[in-house]
């Protein structure tokens, strides 16, 4: 039998690790990442797609056709957050605000000194190893989306550093400029929302510590084709994610039943859509 003293240490002991516990579990129920519901739309507004989008917690879209004024009255009438578009590698040939801006070193060069095409021939690629280039892009955020009061920024066509893992010399350029170029994203505007759309090797090497959440476009399952190599993969990416808490943002337009059933699995938003104007046309078939 314990004696009155060590029942009662016991007793207070036994209190301290269950209010450990429950202070333990508070703190990681808070940091797990609730799935989202979303949109991704790239053309002009109207009141009734504002009116719209506050249905979703999280929209992508094109910051241009935007102003303070329509930024506002989705935030007074939902907590919907408004993730403004910035191409990073691909200068778009549209964007004339931002080419008039730039000079030729911020164009990324091949072995001859000739700006790279995208596989599209339509736009240039940047050097984000040019600090210049990267003053530009953080000027235009500035004005764009921060200046705006945006809830964050939607990093695209970053597929580009990975295309380039075989040759060492843009690699490096482009995966050294992306980095210095979040951390200085991330001095300058410490409190926007970041989602970066695919670039998994970037993710996996260093921009998982810097980003809130990726978008996986075009997201299809490993399990479908049944390859070991990819499944692998597959697993790897999933383990860092998981450790760097990031939110995961799926959208599919084939094998719709098979995509969800794994986004499900992992606690990711997932969307299905179709192929044709996916970010063009409001009201396409999505679920």
């Amino acid at each position: 039998m314990f004696s009155k003293s060590t029942l009662k240490l016991l007793i207070i002991c036994l209190s301290l690790i269950i209010i450990i516990l429950i202070i333990f579990f508070s703190i990681q129920k808070k940091n797990i990442k609730i799935p989202n519901t979303y949109r991704i739309y790239y053309n002009k507004i109207d009141n009734e797609i504002i009116s719209q989008m506050s249905n979703y917690d999280i929209n992508i879209v094109e910051a241009l056709f935007f102003n303070s004024n329509n930024v506002e009255t989705i935030h007074s009438s939902s907590s919907s957050k408004l993730i403004g578009y910035i191409s990073l590698v691909e200068i778009g040939s549209w964007d004339s605000a931002i080419i008039k801006l730039l000079n030729e070193n911020d164009y990324l060069l091949d072995e001859n000194n000739n700006k790279i095409l995208d596989l599209n021939g339509n736009n240039y690629l940047g050097n984000l190893s040019s600090s210049h280039y990267r003053e530009v892009l953080l000027n235009v955020i500035q004005t764009r989306i921060v200046d705006k009061n945006m809830d964050g920024v939607f990093f695209d066509t970053l597929d580009w550093i990975d295309y380039y893992l075989n040759n060492e010399l843009l690699y490096s350029q482009l995966s050294d400029g992306y980095k210095s170029f979040l951390i200085e994203f991330k001095n300058r505007f410490p409190s926007l929302m970041i989602i970066q759309n695919r670039g998994f090797e970037s993710y996996k090497n260093f921009s998982n510590k810097y980003i809130d959440g990726l978008l996986w476009e075009n997201f299809n399952s490993p399990y479908i084709n049944n390859s070991k190599e990819e499944v692998s993969e597959f697993k790897n990416l999933t383990k860092i994610i998981k450790k760097a808490k990031t939110a995961i943002y799926v959208i599919s337009f084939i094998n719709e039943e098979e995509n969800r059933n794994i986004a499900k699995k992992y606690n990711w938003s997932f969307l299905f859509s179709q192929m044709n104007k996916r970010y063009s046309n409001w009201n396409i078939n999505i679920r």
